[in-house]
C-alpha cells in the first residue's frame, strides 16, 4: 500500500514538472509551445502550431532568425539555417524554420524537429561568429607583434607547443633573448578563458626553468570573467596596449 502511494506521489510530481517544462499560450488561430531548450542568448525555444486546411503548420515563427540577429549574425544565419533545415528534413524560407501540412499524428515529431533545428541553427551561427571574431583579433595581435619585434620575428600563423601532457595551438609565439613567449587571444566569455587556462596550466607543468613565458591578450578586460584564475597562469595584456608594452611583456 505504501509503495503504491509512493508511486502515485512520484507520478504526480513528475506530471507537475512536465507541465512546468512546457508552457502553452494561445494566440488567435495559433498555439505557441515554449520548450525546455535554450538559445545561446538564454531565451526559451518556442514552436508555433497553426491549423491549415490539410494538417498543421509547425514553425519557429522567425524566432531563430531574430535570435541570430541579436548576436549580429543574421547574414550568416541564412546560410546556416538552410543546411540545418535540410538535415532535419524540414524547411527554411529566409524568415522561419518550419514544416508544412503536418498530420496530427506527426505533430510530436515535427515539433521536435523544428525546435532542435532552430536551436542548432542559432548555436552554429554563434560558433561561426566566435571563430570569425577570434581570427580578426589574432590578425590584430600579429600586427602588434610585428610592430614591436619586427616582421621576421613573427610567423602569421598559429604556433604549436608541447606542454606536459598535450600539444597545443597558440595564437602566436616569438623568441626573445633565446626564450619563447606564447600569446593567446582571450575574448570575454567563459569558454575562451577556460581554453587559455587549460593550455597555460599544461605548459606551466613543465616547470619554470623550461616553460615559455605565457601572455593572455585580452580583447575586453572589463567584461572578461575569471581574470584571477587566468592571471595565475599567464601575464595579462590588453590587446590595445602600446607597442612598448608588447615589448616589455615578453
Amino acid at each position: 500500500m505504501m509503495a503504491a502511494l509512493a508511486t502515485l506521489s512520484i507520478e504526480k510530481t513528475a506530471a507537475e514538472v512536465a507541465r512546468a517544462l512546457v508552457r502553452v499560450s494561445a494566440h488567435e488561430e495559433s498555439v505557441r509551445l515554449s520548450l525546455p531548450l535554450l538559445y545561446p542568448g538564454g531565451a526559451m525555444v518556442g514552436v508555433e502550431l497553426s491549423r491549415l486546411r490539410d494538417g498543421f503548420l509547425v514553425s519557429d515563427a522567425g524566432a531563430a532568425r531574430r535570435e541570430a540577429g541579436l548576436l549580429g549574425g543574421e547574414r550568416a544565419f541564412h546560410r546556416i539555417a538552410q543546411d540545418v533545415a535540410k538535415r532535419f528534413a524540414i524547411r527554411f524560407d529566409h524568415n522561419m524554420i518550419f514544416d508544412l501540412d503536418v498530420a496530427e499524428n506527426q505533430l510530436v515529431a515535427a515539433v521536435m524537429a523544428v525546435a532542435n533545428a532552430a536551436k542548432t541553427a542559432v548555436e552554429n551561427t554563434a560558433i561561426h561568429l566566435a571563430t570569425t571574431e577570434h581570427a580578426d583579433h589574432r590578425a590584430y595581435l600579429w600586427d602588434r607583434l610585428q610592430a614591436a619585434y619586427g616582421a621576421k620575428s613573427v610567423q602569421r600563423q598559429p604556433v604549436q607547443f608541447k606542454g606536459s601532457s598535450e600539444r597545443w595551438d597558440f595564437d602566436a609565439g616569438i623568441q626573445v633573448a633565446g626564450k619563447l613567449a606564447l600569446f593567446e587571444v582571450v575574448t570575454p566569455n567563459a569558454n575562451s578563458v577556460n581554453s587559455a587556462v587549460t593550455k597555460f596550466l599544461d605548459v606551466m607543468d613543465l616547470g619554470e626553468e623550461v616553460a615559455p613565458k605565457r601572455i593572455s591578450v585580452m580583447t575586453n578586460r572589463d567584461k572578461t570573467p575569471r581574470l584571477l584564475v587566468l592571471g595565475r597562469t599567464s601575464r595579462i595584456l590588453p590587446a590595445d596596449s602600446s607597442i612598448e608594452q608588447y615589448r616589455l611583456v615578453a
